[in-house]
């Protein structure tokens, strides 16, 4: 829904991602040439973030992009794990953020240039989230008359102040917020049902809405553990450390306990040391901050789960996450697949 959405906007001006695009050689090769970018590292070097900044060059050059979500037979499969989903978004993130050093450039279209400012932006959502809950709730503690010395505030919880501020407007922007997160997905689900072929690639209305409310509840429980990489990923970007093509494994992407501890013992003992914080001012101030801590806390099962073929085997088998590919596969990817299975080796 999302992308039927962009798509109105962009009209002509459109951008492509990765590798799901058909481009004319000669457009290419007159208008796309990328220069070494200049300044301090990390910003400087390779543009990593390119398929952008040729979409943008490509539109400066007169040639008009178009994208088109529509298409059958064409898709993308995204990393197998969170794990390799963050590697590769901390390159997106130095790549993005790079996006700082064209915007400048002359003759950009500026629908062009507001590709490149979302970008740019995206990733600094992930801060700025983690700066608000930070806020929200330490303006209320000191309005609460909290002190190191009196750690405990029996019955505390910020959204009472909130509420006392506006309370109309605080219901409002909760309504928003909810609506914003969930009326596409809730959009898409209808869109799947009204649509036979749809539906039945996808299992079935009854198994895409379970579907829709699993991934709802993977995302958010997800989503705490994206926000702290991609702030630490903007601080190091800002900092000056370059992640260079590091790249995600292209396995089945689980990774033994040791390395789940590596990569994720320290967001859930910050976890555990906020939800037990928490829990010592208010028990009402734990339950307003469980969202975010039980993502912390749960960080390493929840890798695990998302990088576990026996759970993706399981789902697959009562067609839950399915697909109209995966359930009745397009010509061009059967012949793929039996192509590849005759290779020697």
């Amino acid at each position: 829904m999302i992308a039927y959405g962009v798509t109105w906007w962009y009209g002509a001006d459109s951008n492509y991602w990765g590798h799901n695009a058909m481009i004319r050689t000669r457009a290419f090769a007159e208008c796309a040439g990328l220069p070494e970018l200049r300044g301090v590292k990390p910003f400087t070097g390779t543009v990593l973030s390119h398929d952008f900044v040729e979409a943008a060059l490509m539109r400066r050059g007169g040639w008009a992009l178009h994208m088109n979500p529509g298409l059958p037979g064409s898709y993308e499969e995204g990393p197998p794990s969170l794990t390799d989903m963050l590697v590769r978004d901390r390159r997106w993130c130095q790549g993005n953020l790079q996006h700082g050093a064209v915007l400048p450039a002359r003759g950009l279209h500026w629908v062009s240039r507001w590709h490149l400012l979302i970008g740019i932006g995206h990733y600094f959502t992930a801060p700025m989230w983690a700066m608000l809950m930070i806020i929200g709730v330490a303006i209320p503690l000191l309005h609460a008359g909290f002190s190191w010395g009196q750690f405990s505030l029996a019955g505390f919880t910020p959204t009472r102040y909130w509420r006392e501020q506006d309370g109309a407007r605080f219901i409002g922007v909760f309504i928003a917020t909810m609506a914003m997160l969930l009326a596409p997905k809730l959009m898409g689900w209808l869109a799947t049902v009204v649509d036979p072929a749809m539906r039945r690639g996808c299992g079935g209305a009854w198994r895409s809405f379970v579907g829709m409310l699993l991934e709802t509840l993977l995302a958010a429980l997800m989503a705490p553990v994206t926000m702290w990489v991609q702030s630490r990923g903007v601080a190091e970007v800002l900092a000056g450390r370059d992640s260079g093509w590091e790249s995600q494994r292209r396995d089945d992407g689980s990774l033994p306990l040791r390395e789940l501890l590596r990569l994720y013992g320290g967001m859930s003992l910050a976890g555990v040391v906020a939800g037990v914080a928490a829990w010592m001012v208010s028990p009402a101030l734990a339950a307003w901050m469980s969202p975010v801590v039980l993502g912390l806390v749960l960080a390493i099962p929840i890798v695990a789960l998302g990088a576990s073929r026996a759970a993706g085997g399981w789902l697959r088998r009562r067609r839950i996450f399915a697909t109209p590919e995966e359930l009745d596969p397009p010509p061009v990817l059967v012949r793929a697949t039996a192509l590849r299975a005759a290779l020697p080796g």
